[in-house]
């Protein structure tokens, strides 16, 4: 998942953001507060008067194009004449591009939103500044930089993907630990970038058990995948019976909305990947930025990303599925994992063969 933050020597990226945990109820208790204390709706007005005459607000995502033309559209119908240019890439990409424009001198996003370990190293770097949204006290202290760094809109489920057509009979996948059972020889798959999930398993596990785990996947042979949506998509069409990791909204779509033979493991907890978001330390269109992640923020905003079918971050909207999130505790992927980022993904190459 994060082949590049190697790259980007990210060994020391430690903001003070809590570290990862599981809950059952997170608390919505703010740990910093709004400039304002003017509601959600006051603060969006205003900021939309002063972003009127800046016309657009430029967002570097890693959301998909398909879920950004169900979101962004929904803003631009609320604010006449701003205009959200989405530049779409995976966080790796993203990552690169702003590096590689902010060495330059150029001042081209207004917003970053992508995995929060790539949107880290970001905000380590300087191209970001500290904001804070009016909606901010309705968020769990899990999906939002205490000093106002970043805050979440969405979050990804990384759960164990099943084709219920092609798995094994009498094989149910209810633990990580249930992949290791020889049935399912050949018939696994996992993103090879998803060193993630293992330093969330030696959290949840501890280390011993996570790599006994870890082992016995690699011993059943799983093919290397790249791409979550890919990967996905593949499983739905037979190619393998599971997958150590995959997007919950995306299984999702595929059983609700295309009728696929697809389902996914119960885990306990659920693994929960954090997307931060953060606002330019050079924005181009101020107002307009600020306009864009307070409404993101807002309900409405978070309304137009569940019909999308990913997770809302606020607590108060829920699913568009909630089987994705109702049937365990919570384990949200924090900054702090990445303190052993480095000696992780040495153990996840060298057991499952990644290049």
């Amino acid at each position: 998942m994060r082949r590049l933050l190697t790259t980007l020597a990210l060994g020391g990226l430690l903001l003070a953001a809590c570290g990862g945990n599981t809950a059952t109820a997170p608390s919505p208790t703010a740990t910093a507060k709004p400039a304002t204390t003017d509601s959600p709706d006051a603060v969006m007005s205003r900021l939309y008067e002063a972003a009127k005459s800046e016309g657009k607000v430029a967002i570097y995502s890693s959301m998909n194009t398909d879920d950004a033309k169900k979101v962004f559209p929904v803003f631009e119908a609320k604010f006449p004449g701003v205009k959200v240019e989405h530049t779409r890439a995976s966080g790796e990409v993203l990552t690169t591009r702003v590096v590689t424009e902010k060495k330059a001198g150029q001042d081209l996003f207004d917003v970053v939103e992508s995995n929060l370990f790539e949107v880290g190293y970001i905000i380590d770097q300087g191209y970001t500044q500290k904001y804070i949204v009016a909606s901010a006290g309705d968020y769990p202290a899990e999906v939002k930089g205490a000093d106002g760094a970043f805050i979440a809109a969405r979050l990804n489920n990384d759960i164990p993907g099943i084709n219920t057509q092609k798995l094994p009979a009498g094989i149910t996948i209810k633990t990580w630990k249930d992949l290791c059972n020889p049935a399912l020889s050949g018939k696994i798959a996992v993103e090879q970038g998803d060193v993630v999930v293992y330093s969330a398993l030696r959290k949840i596990l501890g280390d011993a058990e996570a790599q006994n785990v870890l082992k016995c996947i690699a011993a059943n042979k799983p093919s290397l995948r790249s791409g979550h949506t890919d990967m996905a998509n593949l499983l739905a069409a037979g190619e393998f019976a599971v997958t150590l990791s995959s997007n919950g909204h995306r299984l999702a779509q595929l059983k609700n909305e295309e009728n696929k033979p697809i389902d996914w493991g119960r885990t306990d907890p659920i693994i929960t990947d954090v997307q931060g978001m953060a606002l330019a330390n050079k924005p181009p269109h101020a107002n307009a930025g600020k306009l864009l992640m307070e409404w993101l923020t807002s309900l409405d905003g978070q309304k137009a990303i569940q019909s999308t079918g990913r997770v809302p971050a606020n607590p108060k909207v829920p699913p568009k599925y909630p089987d994705l999130n109702n049937f365990a505790k919570i384990f949200y992927v924090s900054l702090a994992l990445r303190a052993d980022f480095d000696k992780d993904q040495a153990f996840w190459n060298s057991t499952l063969g990644v290049k």
